[in-house]
Protein backbone atom coordinates (compact mmCIF):
# COMPACT_ATOMS: atom_id res chain seq x y z
CA UNK A 1 0.00 0.00 0.00
CA UNK A 2 1.27 3.45 -0.91
CA UNK A 3 2.05 5.81 1.93
CA UNK A 4 -0.43 8.59 2.54
CA UNK A 5 0.68 12.21 2.58
CA UNK A 6 0.70 13.75 6.06
CA UNK A 7 -1.71 16.54 5.12
CA UNK A 8 -4.33 14.33 3.43
CA UNK A 9 -7.10 15.29 5.85
CA UNK A 10 -6.44 19.01 5.40
CA UNK A 11 -6.27 18.72 1.60
CA UNK A 12 -9.49 16.68 1.49
CA UNK A 13 -11.27 19.15 3.79
CA UNK A 14 -10.17 22.01 1.52
CA UNK A 15 -11.51 20.22 -1.55
CA UNK A 16 -14.87 19.57 0.10
CA UNK A 17 -15.11 23.19 1.28
CA UNK A 18 -14.44 24.47 -2.24
CA UNK A 19 -17.04 22.10 -3.64
CA UNK A 20 -19.70 23.35 -1.24
CA UNK A 21 -18.71 27.02 -1.62
CA UNK A 22 -17.70 27.69 -5.20
CA UNK A 23 -15.76 30.91 -5.78
CA UNK A 24 -17.86 33.89 -6.79
CA UNK A 25 -18.20 34.64 -10.45
CA UNK A 26 -15.72 37.19 -11.73
CA UNK A 27 -17.27 40.64 -12.07
CA UNK A 28 -16.01 42.79 -14.90
CA UNK A 29 -14.26 45.98 -13.86
CA UNK A 30 -14.30 47.41 -17.38
CA UNK A 31 -15.54 51.03 -17.41
CA UNK A 32 -18.56 50.13 -19.55
CA UNK A 33 -19.56 47.34 -17.15
CA UNK A 34 -19.22 49.61 -14.12
CA UNK A 35 -21.29 52.28 -15.85
CA UNK A 36 -23.97 49.71 -16.72
CA UNK A 37 -24.13 48.51 -13.08
CA UNK A 38 -24.44 52.10 -11.85
CA UNK A 39 -27.23 52.87 -14.32
CA UNK A 40 -29.05 49.68 -13.31
CA UNK A 41 -28.65 50.62 -9.63
CA UNK A 42 -30.09 54.09 -10.27
CA UNK A 43 -33.04 52.57 -12.09
CA UNK A 44 -33.82 49.74 -9.68
CA UNK A 45 -33.01 51.28 -6.31
CA UNK A 46 -33.71 54.97 -6.88
CA UNK A 47 -36.28 54.74 -9.72
CA UNK A 48 -34.50 57.22 -12.00
CA UNK A 49 -36.60 56.50 -15.09
CA UNK A 50 -35.34 59.21 -17.44
CA UNK A 51 -32.57 57.63 -19.51
CA UNK A 52 -30.65 60.86 -20.11
CA UNK A 53 -30.87 61.90 -16.46
CA UNK A 54 -29.73 58.44 -15.38
CA UNK A 55 -26.77 58.58 -17.77
CA UNK A 56 -25.75 62.07 -16.58
CA UNK A 57 -26.10 61.08 -12.93
CA UNK A 58 -23.99 57.99 -13.57
CA UNK A 59 -21.26 60.10 -15.17
CA UNK A 60 -21.40 62.57 -12.26
CA UNK A 61 -21.14 59.76 -9.70
CA UNK A 62 -18.18 58.28 -11.58
CA UNK A 63 -16.50 61.70 -11.56
CA UNK A 64 -17.11 62.09 -7.83
CA UNK A 65 -15.68 58.62 -7.22
CA UNK A 66 -12.48 59.76 -8.92
CA UNK A 67 -12.28 63.17 -7.22
CA UNK A 68 -13.09 63.84 -3.55
CA UNK A 69 -15.05 66.96 -4.45
CA UNK A 70 -15.99 68.93 -7.54
CA UNK A 71 -17.24 72.44 -8.17
CA UNK A 72 -20.73 72.59 -9.73
CA UNK A 73 -19.55 73.45 -13.23
CA UNK A 74 -16.84 70.76 -13.18
CA UNK A 75 -19.46 68.25 -12.07
CA UNK A 76 -21.66 69.25 -14.99
CA UNK A 77 -18.80 69.04 -17.47
CA UNK A 78 -17.86 65.58 -16.22
CA UNK A 79 -21.40 64.37 -16.77
CA UNK A 80 -22.17 65.25 -20.34
CA UNK A 81 -21.44 67.18 -23.50
CA UNK A 82 -19.77 70.53 -22.75
CA UNK A 83 -22.45 72.56 -24.52
CA UNK A 84 -25.15 71.09 -22.28
CA UNK A 85 -23.07 70.93 -19.11
CA UNK A 86 -22.93 74.66 -18.52
CA UNK A 87 -26.72 75.01 -18.61
CA UNK A 88 -27.68 71.93 -16.66
CA UNK A 89 -24.90 71.60 -14.09
CA UNK A 90 -26.93 73.24 -11.34
CA UNK A 91 -29.96 71.08 -12.11
CA UNK A 92 -27.82 67.94 -11.99
CA UNK A 93 -26.32 69.02 -8.66
CA UNK A 94 -29.81 69.53 -7.21
CA UNK A 95 -30.93 66.11 -8.47
CA UNK A 96 -27.93 64.40 -6.86
CA UNK A 97 -28.55 66.20 -3.59
CA UNK A 98 -32.28 65.40 -3.59
CA UNK A 99 -31.46 61.71 -4.01
CA UNK A 100 -29.15 61.99 -1.02
CA UNK A 101 -25.99 61.26 -3.01
CA UNK A 102 -24.12 64.49 -2.39
CA UNK A 103 -23.54 67.18 0.16
CA UNK A 104 -22.16 70.58 -0.70
CA UNK A 105 -20.54 73.63 0.82
CA UNK A 106 -19.64 77.09 -0.37
CA UNK A 107 -16.00 78.10 -0.52
CA UNK A 108 -15.58 81.58 -1.85
CA UNK A 109 -17.68 81.99 -4.97
CA UNK A 110 -18.04 78.29 -5.71
CA UNK A 111 -20.18 75.45 -4.41
CA UNK A 112 -18.26 72.20 -3.96
CA UNK A 113 -20.02 68.82 -4.03
CA UNK A 114 -18.87 65.57 -2.46
CA UNK A 115 -20.39 62.12 -2.01
CA UNK A 116 -22.06 61.35 1.30
CA UNK A 117 -20.72 58.48 3.39
CA UNK A 118 -23.82 56.37 2.77
CA UNK A 119 -23.48 56.91 -0.98
CA UNK A 120 -19.80 55.98 -0.90
CA UNK A 121 -20.66 52.72 0.88
CA UNK A 122 -23.46 51.91 -1.57
CA UNK A 123 -21.35 52.76 -4.62
CA UNK A 124 -18.51 50.59 -3.39
CA UNK A 125 -20.85 47.59 -3.41
CA UNK A 126 -22.24 48.45 -6.83
CA UNK A 127 -18.83 49.01 -8.42
CA UNK A 128 -17.39 45.86 -6.84
CA UNK A 129 -20.33 43.87 -8.20
CA UNK A 130 -22.05 43.10 -4.90
CA UNK A 131 -25.80 42.98 -4.49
Amino acid sequence: MASLPPDLAAAFAQRVAERDNPPPAAVSQEPAAIQARLEQWLLMVHQVRNVRARRRQTQALLALMQHPELETLALGRASGPPALADRSAARLAVQLQSLGFTAWEYRGLYRYHRLTRATEDALLLVVAGGK
